[in-house]
């Protein structure tokens, strides 16, 4: 048996890249693996041969981490995107004092990079801020519920979406709600007073009698 000693995870993660949760990434990542007969186990890379393949299974998890290596690019438009850039900008103007995409390290040695994290009086806050696709809606979700593992409190997580509720599946926002404050674009009046006040922000679908 070999692994790559969980390298590739902790790149992806690093870079962003969510290989655990229902997204892109993460079925090619599986996909790849798969397509190698490895398997990921404990965020490693893994193959078992007999002994007389020890060099075959060397060269397929070599090959497994250079193309699970390209998965990097899709976290390249989140990161550059206008609703990530407009985000900075409203702290900045704010005068809130944040760490761009810090990397935050989870209890088994794995990592997430969200948006922001605002450095406030009392208390710290991870922000990920996500446009209009679904699949970041996605990934935001992961992302919380890992952070929610590394003992950050319900107020000390926030995804910030654009738009309004409207412009949102419900039943996605039902689900996001129940692991994060879900704040709006178009509502950052209330971001400002859960970020400076504490002010609790309302859930963005109500709930059903």
């Amino acid at each position: 048996m070999a692994s790559d000693g969980g390298t590739m995870v902790s790149r992806l993660a690093d870079a962003g890249v969510d290989v655990w949760g229902p997204t892109r990434a993460a079925t090619a990542w599986t996909e790849t693996l798969s397509a190698f007969r490895l398997s990921e186990v404990d965020g490693r890379i893994v193959g078992r041969r007999p002994l007389q393949q020890a060099a075959t299974l060397v060269s397929d998890i070599s090959s497994a981490m250079l193309t699970t290596d390209g998965l990097r690019w899709l976290a390249a438009p989140d990161r550059d995107s206008k609703r990530v850039r407009q985000f900075y900008a409203y702290l900045d103007d704010a005068r809130i004092a944040y760490d761009r995409r810090p990397t935050v390290e989870l209890p088994r040695g794995a990592k997430v990079r969200p948006t922001a994290r605002i450095n406030l009086p009392k208390r710290t806050v991870l922000v990920q801020a996500v446009g209009g696709s679904e699949q970041g809606l996605e990934h935001a979700l992961s992302l919380v519920q890992r952070i929610e593992r590394a003992d950050y409190a319900f107020d000390q997580r926030l995804v910030l979406l654009k738009g309004n509720p409207q412009a949102w599946p419900a039943d996605h926002l039902d689900l996001l709600a129940d692991h994060t404050p879900v704040g709006f674009s178009d509502r950052m009046d209330a971001v400002t007073r859960f970020l400076k006040e504490g002010t609790p922000l309302e859930r963005p679908v109500t709930s059903e009698p």
